[in-house]
């Protein structure tokens, strides 16, 4: 199934990452503070074993996102096309956010479910916001891999550029 396109600029996509990195942060340091910090017992190392399966799994399929994008067209308007790049590449942030929030969510639910504080948030949720930043930030190397998938076929995205102009 192909990615959705969506009408943005580099800055609404710069400011969309900054934003969820921002506001996962502050929601993950509330809810620990709400749930006593680390005055609870570790939980069970086979828990946070699953949990960290859920972030491995997590990075492979937001590693994944790029590939699902159809080269442009090098006939097409550069211009169009440079237009549609940002687009795909709002799309793949979108999707990146998906797979990375939910291993956040599921560490905060198992937090609240089990007697272990804030352990589960500090040890999987944590390392699940990094994992958010890496994928959804719209640096260098991820606008290199989907601008590489773009231009496949010869067009030119200019995502990149489009990017640095911002």
């Amino acid at each position: 199934m192909p990615l959705a396109e969506y009408e943005a600029s580099p800055q609404e996509v710069r400011r969309f990452a900054l934003l969820q990195i921002v506001l996962t942060a502050a929601f993950m340091t509330l809810i620990f503070l709400a749930l006593g910090g680390t005055d609870a017992d570790l939980p069970p190392w086979w828990l946070l074993g699953v949990l960290g399966l859920g972030l491995v799994a997590a990075a492979v399929l937001s590693e994944r996102v790029w590939l699902q994008s159809s080269p442009l067209d090098p006939e097409a308007d550069p211009a169009e096309n440079q237009r549609r790049a940002v687009g795909i590449f709002a799309a793949q942030t979108v999707r990146k956010l998906v797979f990375c929030e939910a291993v956040v969510l599921v560490s905060i639910l198992v937090a609240f479910v089990g007697s272990w504080g804030g352990w589960t948030i500090l040890l999987v949720g944590v390392p699940g916001l990094f994992l958010l930043g890496w994928e959804t930030w719209p640096g260098l190397r991820n606008l290199s891999m989907t601008a590489a998938m773009l231009d496949a076929q010869g067009a030119d995205s200019r995502l990149v550029e489009s990017f640095r102009s911002w």
